[in-house]
C-alpha cells in the first residue's frame, strides 16, 4: 500500500512540474509562411536557448485557428498583420504590434494581382466589371483596395469573389474559374511560374506589413524576456541576411515553399526589428472604420508600441532598433 501510494504522490509530482514548464513558455504562433522564417532560423540556431523563458513555435494552418490561439491565450504572440490585430483589439483582446517583420521597405514581401493563363486581362483597367478573388475583411481585401486606388481605380469598380482559402484561390487561378486572384508570395511567384500573368504587385508602395503581436499584458511585465528575445530575433536575422542560400532549405522545409520555384524563389533582406509605422496603422485604421467592422474604437496608439519602447529594450543588437 505505501509502494502504491509513493508512485502516485511522485505522478502528481510530475504533472505539477510539467504544468510549470508548461506554463512558462513563451508560445508564438506562425504560419508556414516566407514571414516565419527567423523565427525558425532562431530556432534552428539555437537563438532562443539562452532566454528566461524557453519559446515554443506552434504552427497554425489558418489565421483563423492561429486567431482563436491568441484569444484564448494558447499563444502570446502571433506573426500577423495590423488589420488582424486591429479586429481583435476592437473585440477587447489585449494585441498590440512591437515590430515589423517584413514591410519596413516596400519591397520587403509581395502580394500580387494575377489572371490566369488563359486570360487576355493585362493590366488594371482589365479588371473593371471583373471578378477579383480574395479573403474579405483581411489584409487580402486591404492590398486589393490599395493597388486598385494606387492606380486610379475605385474598389467598387471590380467584383469581389469571396474565396478565403488561399490554395483554393490559387487552383481557382489556375484553372480559370475567376477573372483575377490576389495572393501572398511565395504563391503568387508559383502562379506567375506556371503561366499566370502578373497584374501589379505592392511592391514599389508600401501598403502592407507583417508585425509581430503580442499580448499587451505580457508586454507590460516581461520587458527582460523581450529585450533578450530581441537580440535573439536581430541575430536569426543578420544570419538570412549574410546568405539566404544558407537558409533555402529551411525556407522549403518549415516555410512551404513549393519546390517547382524552391531554387529560384528570391526574397528580400529581414530588417532589423523595429516599430511598426505610426501612418501604416492609421491607414488600416482608417479603412476598418470606412468598412464598419470595429467593434470598438481603436487608436493608433492602443495598436502599436513607440519607437521610444523598443529602444528602451536595452537598444536590442545595435543594428537598427527603431530607426
Amino acid at each position: 500500500m505505501m509502494r502504491w501510494s509513493r508512485l502516485f504522490l511522485c505522478f502528481i509530482f510530475i504533472i505539477i512540474i510539467s504544468s510549470k514548464v508548461s506554463a512558462s513558455q513563451v508560445k508564438i504562433g506562425v504560419l508556414p509562411i516566407v514571414d516565419a522564417l527567423p523565427f525558425y532560423v532562431a530556432e534552428q540556431n539555437g537563438l532562443f536557448k539562452t532566454l528566461p523563458k524557453p519559446v515554443t513555435l506552434i504552427t497554425f494552418r489558418s489565421a483563423i485557428e492561429r486567431d482563436a490561439a491568441f484569444q484564448t491565450k494558447k499563444i502570446d504572440a502571433y506573426v500577423g498583420d495590423l488589420i488582424s490585430a486591429a479586429l481583435l483589439r476592437s473585440r477587447g483582446f489585449p494585441a498590440k504590434a512591437v515590430s515589423i517583420i517584413l514591410g519596413k521597405q516596400p519591397d520587403e514581401g509581395l502580394f500580387a494581382i494575377l489572371s490566369p493563363p488563359s486570360s487576355s486581362i493585362r493590366t488594371i483597367r482589365d479588371l473593371k466589371g471583373k471578378h477579383v478573388a480574395i479573403s474579405s475583411n483581411t489584409i487580402i481585401e486591404y492590398v486589393l483596395d490599395g493597388l486598385l486606388k494606387s492606380h486610379g481605380m475605385s474598389p467598387k469598380k471590380v467584383k469581389k469573389q469571396e474565396i478565403k482559402s488561399i490554395p483554393i484561390r490559387f487552383q481557382m487561378l489556375m484553372s480559370g474559374k475567376i477573372d483575377a486572384a490576389v495572393l501572398p508570395d511565395p504563391l503568387a511567384s508559383l502562379a506567375r511560374f506556371k503561366g499566370a500573368h502578373w497584374i501589379a504587385d505592392d511592391s514599389h508602395t508600401n501598403i502592407s506589413q507583417t508585425v509581430l503581436i503580442w499580448n499587451d499584458q505580457f508586454i507590460k511585465t516581461h520587458a527582460l524576456f523581450l529585450r533578450g528575445f530581441y537580440r535573439a530575433y536581430n541575430k536569426a536575422v543578420k544570419i538570412i541576411n549574410q546568405s539566404h542560400e544558407k537558409v533555402r532549405p529551411l525556407l522549403v522545409e518549415k516555410c512551404r515553399l513549393p519546390k517547382p520555384i524552391a531554387r529560384t524563389f528570391k526574397f528580400s533582406d529581414f530588417p532589423f526589428a523595429s516599430a511598426p509605422q505610426k501612418e501604416i496603422a492609421n491607414s488600416v485604421l482608417r479603412w476598418l472604420r470606412e468598412k464598419n467592422l470595429l467593434m470598438n474604437p481603436v487608436k493608433a496608439g492602443d495598436l502599436i508600441v513607440t519607437k521610444e519602447f523598443l529602444k528602451q529594450l536595452n537598444e536590442l543588437t545595435g543594428e537598427g532598433s527603431g530607426s
